[in-house]
């Protein structure tokens, strides 16, 4: 009888009979372990995940053609970490309580507005209009206080539709 009648199909050596002239370091043990646990785990971070929505809710919700406004808001997200973590997997929940913190307070939403306009001129290499206090907006400024305002308003009212 030849040996293949006795084995129809060569075993494939087990992962200890590879391993075992190989030299063990700590790293290979831990990286053995932690596989299991990530198992269905996402390799991006919370963090990431929900600001990626964000962006997506605000370029399906947010009126901005310029787009400067939809990144400047993205940006500041971006850098508030705790915000971010206390919203973790609800990111028109994020958007609401971020939008109502700029709306309820004068210097925010003006702040907010300077740093638009401010990423608007270097976007399209123009000098930026920003809003002198007791001056009518420049006609020329596609970020006013009142104009950005009424976004932030329409944001929160698609946000809050039913859907």
């Amino acid at each position: 009888m030849n040996d293949n009648a006795k084995n129809p199909s060569p075993k494939l050596p087990s992962e200890q009979e590879i391993l075992r002239g190989r030299r063990s370091e700590p790293s290979d043990a831990l990286a053995r372990e932690a596989g299991d646990m990530l198992k269905g785990a996402s390799p991006v971070a919370a963090h990431d995940q929900t600001i990626f929505a964000v962006k997506e809710l605000l370029r399906a919700s947010l009126p901005d053609d310029d787009g400067s406004l939809r990144h400047t808001i993205l940006a500041r997200l971006e850098a508030d970490y705790p915000l971010v973590a206390s919203y973790f997997g609800a990111p028109e929940k994020l958007l609401l309580a971020w939008t109502d913190r700029v709306l309820a307070t004068g210097s925010q939403l003006a702040e907010l507005v300077r740093e638009t306009d401010a990423r608007w001129g270097r976007e399209y290499a123009e000098r930026p209009h920003f809003e002198r206090s007791g001056e009518a907006p420049n006609p020329d400024d596609p970020y006013t206080e009142n104009s950005v305002r009424m976004a932030l308003e329409h944001l929160r009212r698609a946000l809050q539709a039913p859907g």
